[in-house]
């Protein structure tokens, strides 16, 4: 099979293969940019945070939301400021909800490191 798959997406994140995910990311179907923003979020890549607050920036809202999300998934307690902005200033209720999560998983992790 040529071309993306849930799995290959899965395996180009384990590998740091950021590049293959933002074509994905990117690309026309919507099922594998969901599941490359998980992978993403998933892949304790450094990179990959700085990516994920890049798309939290994008003019498309689609691509916010789920930047939101992965950032929410990924634990990374330094995009909350990314997440907190979202939710305070993006004139889309979608994004505004999924920072909103977001912050609440990352603040649910923090507080079991504790």
């Amino acid at each position: 099979m040529f071309g993306p798959s849930i799995k290959k997406i899965e395996k180009w994140a384990q590998k740091g293969k950021i590049a293959k995910l933002e074509k994905v990311i990117n690309g026309p179907n919507a099922e594998f940019r969901e599941a490359a923003f998980k992978a993403l979020a998933k892949s304790n890549d450094h990179d990959a945070v700085t990516h994920l607050t890049y798309y939290a920036r994008h003019p498309e809202v689609e691509l916010r939301r789920l930047a939101a999300k992965a950032m929410g998934e990924s634990g990374a307690e330094r995009t909350v400021e990314y997440l907190k902005k979202l939710y305070r200033d993006d004139e889309d209720e979608s994004v505004r909800e999924a920072a909103n999560e977001a912050l609440m998983k990352i603040n649910e992790a923090i507080s079991k490191q504790d």
